[in-house]
């Protein structure tokens, strides 16, 4: 009796493993826009970058001074806010109006006195709809805390024990001075 090896070939298909999507590809449909989590992603990363970049040049700048106290390069202190020639601290705490005060002149500062509207509307840009304490009260008429008169008459008041001045983003608000807010100093850059 005779062996026949008789061999017997076969192909096995198997399913293609499925390939990992990069959300951040654009799809092969009939619009190729990123989603809005992509756009928002590589803008934020943009802006990051743009952001790093100048903090590197000050430093560079600074770094780079003859000036031992880098008097060239004026800085704010930690958790403080710098625009123009000022530093800016903005509370996460709430406190009345005139302790408030105390805290600003504690730190070589005064609650906020706004110089220009310009000013104020930067500012307003960085409030939410809650009220902050400025350097703005009322006696017999509204003055700011260097004793300087009030330049618009625009400030919301409905009550007469509304003494002192608050902002959000809306604008200026008069308010009870013993109503606990958070609050805006301000000081000259050093």
């Amino acid at each position: 009796m005779e062996m026949v090896d008789n061999v017997v070939y076969s192909v096995l298909e198997w399913p293609a493993a499925p390939q990992a999507q990069n959300d951040c590809q654009p799809q092969q449909k009939a619009s190729s826009r990123l989603p809005l989590s992509c756009r928002v992603a590589i803008t934020l990363g943009i802006l990051s970058v743009i952001l790093v970049s100048s903090l590197l040049l000050k430093w560079t700048l600074c770094k780079g001074s003859k000036d031992s106290t880098c008097a060239s390069c004026p800085s704010c202190p930690d958790f403080w806010m710098g625009y123009g020639n000022h530093c800016y601290y903005f509370s996460l705490e709430k406190k009345n109006w005139n302790s408030s005060l105390e805290f600003c002149l504690a730190k070589d500062s005064h609650l906020l006195m706004c110089t220009d509207n310009q000013e104020m509307n930067l500012l307003k840009s960085f409030l939410n709809k809650d009220f902050y304490w400025i350097g703005l009260r009322k006696n017999s008429d509204w003055r700011w805390e260097d004793g300087s008169a009030l330049n618009t008459p625009r400030i919301i008041s409905n009550s007469m024990v509304q003494k002192c001045g608050a902002l959000n983003e809306n604008g200026l608000q008069a308010s009870s001075c013993e109503v606990p807010l958070q609050w805006v100093c301000k000081k000259v850059r050093l």
